[in-house]
Order: structure tokens, then sequence, then C-alpha cells
């Protein structure tokens, strides 16, 4: 699927994360000391930031978004639109941007969407917003990405323990028409392997039951319950090296924009391996391949927008730049964009 967009952009971006930092040796006897030097090596995590047991997603996001509203000056009776897109809201029943509607104090003439999606979110959502934005030529649109995913992982399962963090951002895109830039979108789907990335319990396939919260110990030691986020790696490894690269050409080529003339990739904070294995892939230098995930680790559908705020200063005046998201579905797709008057805040903290 090809999407293309003009005089549609993104004003504004804020990004918000817990002030808890939590160190590789939080872990404990989870890997060896080889072991722990081997994961800092490849997958390239040392930190990452864990929200407080009472502060939910929608509290980062809600964050990010008065930060963006304060700071860009927004005129909250221009936002006709809020999109929340998480995989961790604050309930299942209501959705959780009508709550954030409430807390910012927006208008009650709004239309406010949720979105359940993983890591390849920000993109989805972005491009949901961009065709609210474009049918509705004046108002602005308000996309909230958030994820406290720490709150479903096992700490005794070192196939996930380690690699997520939780974090949150907040963008505003309105409709300019003397803006002649065009932007672009890719997607696509693999539902054969959503097995890849998955909670078992908890939804109404497989309800909540006494069992849900045993503890299961698999062929690797590793211990969790059918409540915990469970990963199969190899299966996402795979998937992202065979499948990434290939979209991201695939869009270049529909568009007639060549590698070189990409300023940065802003590529799903996964794994900082896979990052660079990609971009040997794409044959593009490792220095145009933007890394923070040594300090933030996986944040799903917030680390694109993430990795846009801790490098504020060098995307300034940046004309092209593709942004790429996959992970959990399995889902993925690619972003050609021009975020040469895109405001872009410095991270905060709560």
């Amino acid at each position: 699927m090809l999407q293309e967009f003009q005089g549609v952009e993104i004003e504004a971006i804020s990004a918000c994360v817990p002030r808890r930092k939590i160190f590789n040796n939080s872990f404990g006897d989870l890997f060896s000391p080889k072991e722990y030097r081997v994961f800092e090596k490849t997958v390239g995590i040392t930190e990452r930031r864990w929200a407080e047991d009472e502060v939910t997603a929608s509290d980062l996001g809600y964050a990010a978004a008065l930060d963006l509203i304060n700071k860009y000056e927004v005129n909250k009776e221009d936002i006709q639109c809020l999109i929340f897109l998480s995989q961790t809201p604050d309930y299942k029943i209501p959705f959780t941007s009508n709550i954030l509607q409430h807390k910012l104090e927006l208008k009650k003439e709004i239309l406010c969407l949720d979105i359940n999606a993983g890591c390849a979110g920000f993109i989805q959502g972005l491009s949901t917003a961009f065709s609210i934005a474009k049918s509705l030529k004046k108002g602005k649109v308000l996309f909230i990405v958030a994820e406290t995913l720490s709150k479903i992982l096992s700490t005794e399962d070192r196939s996930t323990a380690m690699l997520f963090g939780d974090a949150a951002a907040a963008v505003l895109i309105g409709c300019n028409e003397l803006n002649q830039d065009k932007t672009y979108f890719n997607f696509f789907s693999d539902g054969g392997n959503a097995d890849a990335i998955q909670i078992p319990d908890g939804g109404y396939r497989n309800g909540i039951s006494k069992e849900s919260l045993d503890i299961i110990t698999d062929e690797l030691g590793n211990k969790k319950h059918n409540l915990h986020l469970t990963m199969n790696g190899p299966k996402v490894f795979d998937f992202t090296l065979r499948e990434i690269s290939k979209s991201i050409e695939k869009l270049l080529d529909k568009v007639n924009v060549k590698k070189e003339d990409v300023d940065y990739y802003l590529l799903h904070q996964s794994n900082q391996f896979i990052i660079k294995q990609i971009a040997q892939q794409l044959k593009v230098e490792q220095e145009k391949m933007l890394l923070n995930i040594n300090i933030f680790g996986n944040t799903s559908g917030v680390s694109i927008p993430l990795l846009m705020c801790s490098n504020n200063t060098l995307l300034n005046d940046s004309q092209n730049i593709l942004m790429s998201g996959y992970g959990s579905g399995l889902n993925w797709g690619n972003l050609l964009i021009n975020i040469s008057k895109t405001k872009i805040f410095d991270i905060i903290e709560i």
C-alpha cells in the first residue's frame, strides 16, 4: 500500500520519558558477565527508562502533549482530533484518548480515537493523522503515542526483560496548502506470524483465568506467565533482516528518490545490530542511521519520535527523512518526509 500527501505537515513534536533509569546490572543473574558484555555490544542497550508503578502511558503522553501545547503555543480550540496510540492503555474500556481530551482541557466538539499498534505504530498513526488533517483543512490533529511496556514484562525472561523502555511523544499535524512538499507512506502486514510478539492471555480469545498467572519455565529457562509479553526473538530477527530494507527500497523507488539523497534514516530502535545490518543491506553510511537505543531501549511505537527529539539539533533543516517502523503484528511501514519546518523540542522527564 502506498499513500501520498501534499500540504500536510508535522508542525511540532515533543517527547517525555520517566526519570527512573534502569541499568543492566539491575537484572542480577539473568545473564553471566560475559553475556552482559555481548548484549551491550550487539543489542546496544546499557540503560532504559521505566515508569513508577502509579504512572501510566497516558500520564507520559499527557506530559508530552502539555509540553508541546505550551512551548509551541497551540490554541486548543484548533485541535479537532486527538489520536492516542498504545498497547498499554489505561483501561480496556473506556478508551484513553477521551480521558486525555478531558485532562488536556480540549473542547468537546472533537474526534477522539485510540489505535492499538506496536513498533510500527508511529508510522501507522501518523498516516491516520495525516488523512484526518487533510480532510479538516484548517483544524489540527494531536497525535500521542505512549508506552509503558515495563508493566507487561517478566524480569526473569531473557528474551524481553532487558529490551524495553517506557516513553511518550506528542505530535501536532496540520494542513498547510502553501507547503508543496510531498509525504509518502508504504505499509505491509504478515498476520500469519502474529504470535511472534504476543501476550497470550487477557483478551477475548484467551481470557484471564487463575492459570494465566502460573509461572511457566521454557526450555531456555525463561520464567513468565501468560499475561507477560512473549517474543520469539529468532523469528523477529529473521523477519526484520528479510523484509525491512526491501520495503524501504520499494518506497524510494516508487517516489524516485535515491538512497544517498536521504539525509537521515530514523529506524525503530529495536536492536543496534539489526539497524547496522539494515544499513549494510541498503548500502548507506552508518552515520545516517541515528541511534539512541543505548539510553532508552526499545520503546515500541515511541522510538522514532523519541529519536527525533534526542537528535533535534542534528535534524534541524533536514529535507529528506526516511522513517521505518516494524514489529508486532507482524507489521511494518515506512515514511519519507521533509521535516525542515518542524519544531522538535528537547525531551522532558517526569
